[in-house]
């Protein structure tokens, strides 16, 4: 008797049969595997219009007036790939990146919040020389755990995005880009490289940097900074 077992012919009742249901298991969870994403391709934005000095993560700040040409270099970048989704920061300093991006591959892309640059709180929009110098010691010495006043840790960020990074390798499709900040980016390589907070931040991030992550095999990834 042939039954449904997730769309896959089940012969049950027969023990002889039973290397035959194996091997149709098996070949389930090739096609599973196969389907699943390969490739995650992290893109920071390009540079703002926010003043040497000025201390900002989740505010909405603008772009440059050289947005244009930034942007036009990110794409240049990403020229050999061919993305299948595209999902972007709520902050208009990615989406205006995204949008470049949707037009250049014509694939809308959608927005998710847990991919905003960390919150720094009280001190959002305010220059670092204006931080009290205590509180800003304390917190450099330990900003993995202790977020600023009313703002976020990296633990904190990292707690947010450890969902989004486990969701995006079981899409179906294999090539996505990521329009993100400088601190999703290194959350990303936390994740990619099983390394420590403070040892992802010995890495040069540039605005319009493009971090490029295979999954080569489960918990095992190869990567690429362009």
């Amino acid at each position: 008797m042939l039954t449904d077992w997730g769309g896959i012919p089940e012969i049950a009742l027969e023990p002889h049969n039973s290397s035959l249901r194996l091997l149709f298991i098996l070949q389930s969870l090739l096609i599973i595997l196969f389907i699943m994403a390969e490739f995650l391709t992290f893109i920071r934005h390009t540079l703002t219009e926010a003043k040497p000095g000025i201390c900002y993560g989740e505010s909405d700040v603008a772009l440059a007036g050289t947005y244009r040409n930034d942007m036009n270099r990110v794409l240049k970048k990403l020229k050999p790939y061919q993305p299948q989704f595209i999902v972007s920061s709520p902050l208009k300093r990615c989406k205006k990146l995204a949008s470049l991006i949707e037009k250049h591959y014509q694939l809308p892309f959608q927005i998710d919040d847990r991919i905003k640059e960390a919150s720094f709180g009280e001190w959002e929009l305010k220059p670092w020389n204006d931080i009290n110098r205590s509180n800003l010691i304390d917190w450099t010495k330990n900003y993995v755990n202790i977020p600023p006043p009313g703002g976020e840790s990296f633990n904190m960020v990292l707690d947010r995005f450890d969902p989004f990074w486990n969701e995006l390798w079981q899409k179906e499709e294999k090539e996505i880009f990521v329009v993100t900040h400088n601190g999703i980016l290194r959350t990303a390589l936390v994740k990619a490289l099983n390394l420590t907070p403070r040892q992802v931040f010995s890495f040069n991030l540039s605005f319009g940097a493009v971090i490029r992550i295979k999954k080569v095999e489960p918990g095992f990834y190869s990567l690429q900074i362009l």
